[in-house]
């Protein structure tokens, strides 16, 4: 029997553990820091970082929330 390990992305339709919920929040923050022109919509984003729907929307909408990423009109996440 095969354990996953903890630095696996996000499996479709399970919600991580608060722990990993902060990880990824780190993680997305980092990546938008490291490439401050970044801009994906809400899909793009799913692939990117492998996050059910569910997921990725909780972490683009707290991103959002704590004023460090911003939508566009266009309905693209962009760094504050």
């Amino acid at each position: 029997m095969k354990t996953s390990e903890s630095h696996e992305p996000v499996m479709k339709g399970k919600t991580p553990p608060t722990a990993a919920l902060h990880e990824l929040l780190r993680r997305i923050e980092a990546e938008y820091e490291e490439m401050p022109g970044m801009c994906v919509t809400v899909p793009q984003a799913q692939r990117l970082w492998g996050l059910d729907t569910t997921t990725c929307s909780f972490v683009l909408m707290t991103l959002v929330e704590r004023r460090i990423l911003r939508r566009t009109a266009r309905g693209t996440y962009v760094r504050c």
